[in-house]
């Protein structure tokens, strides 16, 4: 599946507020997303998680994260 520039853009901002929550760079953000539960399943259309605001997808993360 070819990722579009939107969803694209939807995860970048998504890796933006997990980085300011954290205190750490938007790319360490972005990349400690796109490495997590919630970054295997956020390209995945059975899931619509792209479908969602960017807070909202860091809340999923933040969610998985607590529950570990």
């Amino acid at each position: 599946m070819k990722t579009s520039e939107n969803e694209y853009t939807m995860a970048a901002l998504a890796g933006k507020v997990i980085a300011k929550k954290n205190g750490i760079s938007d790319i360490q953000g972005f990349d400690l997303l796109m490495n997590s539960k919630t970054g295997e399943i956020l390209f995945d259309d059975n899931y619509n998680l792209l479908h969602n605001a960017p807070d909202y997808i860091a809340a999923e993360y933040f969610l998985e994260k607590s529950a570990e």
